[in-house]
């Protein structure tokens, strides 16, 4: 695991590089800009991994109360004009000493630990979904709410699956709840076609070619730097598409790994997250106790199914969603919280449960 890890870290920098030299000279004077900046994110994330690794398991478990309401209060406030600030049509950061940090990052990971905690201390009474199971939902409700205020509707629904994912994995009856869980995709239909954008959006990526140089542009772009790469790529730092795709160092990143090391380089990218996911579930299932197992499994998949929800939103098989790809996309935010994630999934892996 710590030798996929590494292999993705340097990976993602290397990528990050390429598709950021570009901008950074040309608007911000500095081309090693966001490279420079993602190698501090990368020191000072892995050394809080390092830290949490060793934090023991009863103080994590004690903790996630606390930090629930936190990680709430701190997404919540983002919507109050003059502590969050917008970007890109959102406002989902609040800056800290100069810092920009984006909370709802941190909520995957709170959610994942509050549910694992909760499905564990249920573990005798799983056949009673409303007592055992209701309350932890209704908290992942609440999150993917206050992540919705922050006009995130893409990282709300992936919050709120995510955390289905770990209900199912329980194995519990989930029939006494199916009418909330029905009742919040309604919910979610109707968030969507509630703004403009969103319809755009979708219908941009169901026929981009009607609007080519408006909503159709990105998924064009990407798909254009996936043909030109073809199966060996044009070579690192010779993609062109980096110079006229606006979230080339962001969402877009993976056009420019596409298009630069070609489908040869695609591909190893995602053996490399598949072999994550494979290695992340052998652990979670050598575990002695629950809840190292939904934990870890939870906190896999959130990982893993980041990278490919942004790597489909790339070849055009999901719509436009400002999901970032961990480790590679810019990004303080999303670079801290993977290494959180990483030092929890270690820490839940080798430390005995105490009760």
């Amino acid at each position: 695991m710590l030798v996929i890890i590494l292999a993705l870290t340097g990976l993602g920098a290397a990528a990050l590089f390429s598709s950021s030299y570009n901008f950074c000279r040309t608007y911000l004077n500095d081309p090693l800009y966001m490279i420079n900046r993602q190698i501090r994110w990368i020191v000072f994330g892995t050394i809080l991994a390092i830290v949490i690794a060793r934090i023991p398991k009863a103080a994590v478990k004690k903790s996630i109360p606390f930090l629930v309401i936190i990680t709430l209060v701190l997404n919540l406030i983002t919507a109050i004009p003059g502590i969050g600030y917008t970007s890109g049509g959102a406002r989902r950061w609040i800056e800290i000493f100069g810092i920009s940090l984006q909370f709802s990052e941190m909520a995957k990971i709170v959610v994942v630990l509050y549910i694992a905690r909760m499905l564990e201390k249920n573990r005798l009474r799983l056949d009673d979904p409303v007592n055992a199971l209701l309350p932890p939902f209704l908290v992942a409700i609440a999150f993917t709410l206050a992540v919705y205020l922050q006009n995130d509707f893409s990282t709300a629904v992936f919050i709120f699956a995510l955390s289905l994912s770990l209900f199912f994995v329980s194995g519990a009856d989930l029939k006494s709840i199916l009418p909330v869980v029905i009742g919040s995709v309604v919910l979610f239909v109707l968030m969507l076609i509630s703004k403009s954008y969103r319809i755009d959006r979708f219908m941009a990526w169901l026929r981009p070619e009607l609007d080519p140089s408006g909503s159709g542009y990105q998924i064009l772009k990407a798909r254009e730097a996936l043909r030109s790469g073809g199966f060996w790529g044009i070579g690192m730092g010779e993609g062109e598409v980096k110079t006229t795709l606006a979230a080339a160092q962001s969402d877009f990143v993976m056009a420019v790994v596409g298009e630069e090391t070609g489908f040869v380089g695609i591909l190893a990218i995602t053996a490399l997250l598949f072999l994550f996911l494979l290695e992340g579930y052998k652990m979670a299932r050598r575990c002695g106790d629950l809840f190292s197992f939904y934990a870890i499994f939870g906190l896999v998949s959130s990982f893993f199914l980041q990278a490919m929800v942004n790597m489909a939103v790339v070849c055009g098989i999901f719509p436009v969603t400002g999901i970032p790809f961990p480790l590679f996309s810019s990004g303080g935010s999303s670079a801290l919280t993977s290494f959180i994630l990483f030092g929890l999934i270690f820490n839940f892996s080798y430390q005995e449960d105490e009760q």
